[in-house]
């Protein structure tokens, strides 16, 4: 039987991680129902589906790290966003747990001499330690054998390459340039067994403490991709200095590594064992490590015909790439843009941060294909829905409810995380029904509707697939059976209280205040370090204070806000 090759990958998305939680979720639960339905001989499509490799950045890195624990577990699908405590890691960790009350704590500041992120970073650690545990004894069928997983992560250190050298002249100066977008790879395996590739850390499926190696790796790795700089903890890593000497991280997976001994990085002549590094969000560098899950499944049996291409026809496709893209572009062109105007200093000042996360956010490498309708090797799954604020400017609406506050918004309310995530199931199931779809001549989709009757394959097309289309009978890559199948209810946007801004707000008070003692003590100037958290203060009674920010966040949240 025929075997449909899949690697989930996914972008960036700060609090909208509940979104591609949910996506999760149901893909889970889509996939557990249509096999029970073929272990139970029920008149489905026989072919199979594999997913070979998990890869994401940020939230979602930190969503594809709980995907490869989460796979290994029996868990409850979740269509009652009321619920809590239960064993569903997507949605304890990314609707239950997460919040800004805990974000403004100041557990952080207790017994530290600096601070670390503007908000106490306490509970990220603690969601980990929860949701990233050596998995449990299930075995999908679907799930290969070596399951992969690639997190992006912004090396601050970095990696030092030269890039000149006088051979005449020894002592001379070298030409030298650092590397900081750097990744974690991943391998699950059977307890006892070295990971295959040279590069992976190896995740023990059972049997194996929670302190293994591997597993506080993937933990330290989770934190760290999902670090937004400044606002959230920086992690440190101890990685083997082997890992940077297997093959340039920017060369594909897919092709022929280069002679090693040509493109080492410029460490010292006695490097050390382990490499010590800080790192934060890897959306910095790589929002939607796309190259990463494709590269890979290019490099599985069957080959492709074509080296680091995958068959994209409609016939020949056997093996895809799934984005699930919670921020695709939500710029808007502005037919009255002035540009003297927005060359002054302010302006370019407000735009810059904008221009570089639009930039990471960009998939340039499949806009052609996504857009074009026949390209069967790569598919997007992005939010869609009802707009959450229709009177919001053009390029800040959005069907989630996370997406404001630059997409912080999802922290303050668990009811915009709760949307969000039945969003995500929402459209999981609308994408797996209607556009995650192959003709009934595909090799692997052939493979499964062999020996049917002609009787038989129009009953399968018509309950599996969105009907005809182009002339060709299509079919669900994973069809959707039992509880999969009823159409799932639009999630109702949740509503914040007037009162639970004004709590927001003392406690963003709060936190400044702690703070400033803290950032005041790493100021060499004792004039300085007396007169900072006052002249803070005063400039920020100055601008409004708890008043204007509250004001702020009301503007921002809009219609989302309960008086």
């Amino acid at each position: 039987m025929g075997t449909f090759k899949l690697g989930i990958n996914m972008a960036g998305a700060v609090s909208a991680g509940a979104y591609t939680a949910g996506v999760l979720d149901f893909l889970t639960q889509a996939l557990d129902e249509w096999y029970a339905a073929k272990d139970a001989g029920q008149p489905v499509p026989r072919h199979d589906v594999s997913i070979e490799v998990f890869s994401g950045a940020s939230a979602g890195g930190m969503c594809a790290a709980i995907a490869a624990c989460q796979m290994q577990e029996d868990f409850e699908h979740i269509t009652d966003a009321t619920k809590t405590g239960t064993n569903n890691r997507f949605y304890e960790g990314w609707v239950n747990k997460i919040d800004i009350r805990e974000l403004l704590l100041t557990n952080d500041l207790k017994n530290s001499t600096q601070v670390a992120s503007l908000l106490d970073s306490s509970v990220i650690g603690e969601i980990a330690q929860s949701s990233l545990q050596p998995g449990g004894k299930v075995r999908r069928k679907y799930v290969s054998d070596r399951l992969t997983l690639f997190l992006t992560i912004t090396n601050l250190r970095g990696v030092p390459y030269g890039v000149y050298e006088d051979p005449a002249d020894a002592a001379g100066p070298d030409e030298h340039v650092t590397y900081h977008a750097d990744r974690l790879r991943f391998e699950v395996v059977d307890a006892g067994c070295p990971a295959t590739a040279p590069d992976a850390q190896a995740l023990p499926r059972n049997g194996v403490p929670s302190d293994d190696p591997g597993w506080t790796v993937l933990r330290t790795g989770a934190m760290a991709t999902g670090a937004f700089p400044m606002f959230l903890a920086p992690r440190i890593l101890k990685r083997p200095v082997r890992d940077f000497m297997t093959r340039p991280p920017w060369v594909p997976l897919c092709a022929p590594a280069p002679d090693s001994s040509s493109i080492l990085p410029a460490w010292p002549l006695e490097p050390p064992a382990e490499l010590e590094t800080v790192n934060v969000d890897g959306g910095m560098t790589n929002n939607s490590p796309f190259a990463l899950n494709h590269d890979y499944l290019a490099t599985l049996d069957p080959q492709p015909p074509q080296k680091c291409r995958n068959p994209r026809g409609a016939d020949e496709a056997d093996r895809a790439v799934v984005t699930v893209a919670p921020f695709p572009a939500a710029s808007v062109y502005d037919p009255a843009f002035n540009a003297p105007k927005e060359s002054g200093l302010l302006a370019v000042m407000g735009e810059l941060y904008s221009a570089l996360l639009s930039q990471v956010r960009f998939y340039a490498e499949s806009l052609g294909m996504a857009t074009g309708g026949e390209t069967y090797s790569r598919f997007f799954i992005a939010p869609s829905g009802p707009i959450v604020n229709p009177q919001a400017d053009p390029s800040s609406q959005s069907a989630l409810q996370c997406a404001s506050l630059g997409a912080f918004g999802g922290f303050l309310e668990r009811s915009f995380r709760a949307h969000d995530f039945l969003l995500g199931r929402r459209n999981c199931q609308a994408f797996l029904q209607n556009h995650f779809v192959l003709p009934s001549t595909n090799v692997v989709i052939a493979s499964g509707l062999s020996g049917l009757s002609d009787e038989q394959k129009a009953e399968l097309f018509t309950n599996f697939g969105p009907g005809p289309k182009d002339g060709k009978n299509r079919v669900q890559i994973i069809p959707l059976c039992g509880s999969a199948k009823p159409e799932a209810a639009s999630p109702v946007q949740g509503k914040i209280q007037e009162k639970s801004v004004d709590d927001i707000v003392d406690l963003i008070s709060g936190r400044i205040n702690a703070l400033l003692p803290f950032i005041a003590g790493g100021l060499q100037n004792p004039v300085l370090r007396f007169f900072f958290p006052k002249g803070i203060k005063m400039l920020l009674s100055w601008f409004g204070g708890k008043a204007e920010i509250k004001a702020y966040l009301m503007r921002q949240l809009g219609p989302s806000v309960s008086q």
